[in-house]
């Protein structure tokens, strides 16, 4: 496996140079909502009443099942939604949304060089979210193409095999990938 993310060419424009991607992910379409939030009863209440009304919200852009890693390393399986507006951390049965943030509050994105499936969302008044998804880039591209129109510029987008996340407003940790023969090594460690 080559280390040159130019080498590949099923790298995104954003990702030119960048991001190694898989050979898989070549037959992936970009979709948005992949889980058909716009058709479930119960999330559009939700949409509906709370954010459409009192966050402003009106089209959500992307949505998957997602695996967050919490302050403690430990996996939650997750529904990430992207919309307008915000970013949306939801429980998988309930939809119950256990965070938002204001997409024009994200301060970035930082994610491997390699074939990982990590990346980290910078939120500078909060704290940031490590997540696991095998549609990152689509997510980014969503993201950042969101946040574009919201705010007028670009999304900073962070490529390094080594990258910090704070998980309070103290506690930062490190992560750190390698390149290994059958995948990707991911170590996490706490900063002093």
């Amino acid at each position: 496996m080559s280390s040159n993310p130019s080498d590949h060419p099923s790298t995104l424009p954003l990702f030119m140079g960048k991001k190694i991607r898989r050979s898989s992910s070549e037959s992936k379409k970009p979709a948005g909502d992949l889980l058909n939030l716009h058709s479930n009863s119960n999330v559009m209440k939700f949409f509906s009443k709370t954010v459409k009304v009192f966050l402003g919200d009106t089209q959500v852009l992307f949505s998957d099942e997602v695996v967050k890693v919490n302050r403690k390393l430990k996996s939650q399986k997750r529904v990430f939604v992207v919309t307008d507006k915000g970013l949306y951390n939801l429980l998988p049965e309930s939809f119950k949304c256990q965070r938002r943030i204001a997409l024009d509050k994200l301060g970035g994105i930082s994610m491997s060089c390699l074939t990982d499936n990590f990346f980290a969302l910078h939120v500078p008044t909060e704290y940031d979210y490590l997540i696991v998804s095998s549609r990152k880039i689509e997510a980014t591209i969503v993201m950042s193409e969101a946040f574009k129109r919201l705010t007028s510029h670009d999304l900073p987008v962070h490529f390094a095999n080594t990258f910090e996340y704070r998980i309070d407003d103290k506690i930062s940790k490190e992560i750190i990938f390698t390149e290994v023969d059958d995948g990707v090594s991911t170590q996490i460690f706490q900063k002093k």
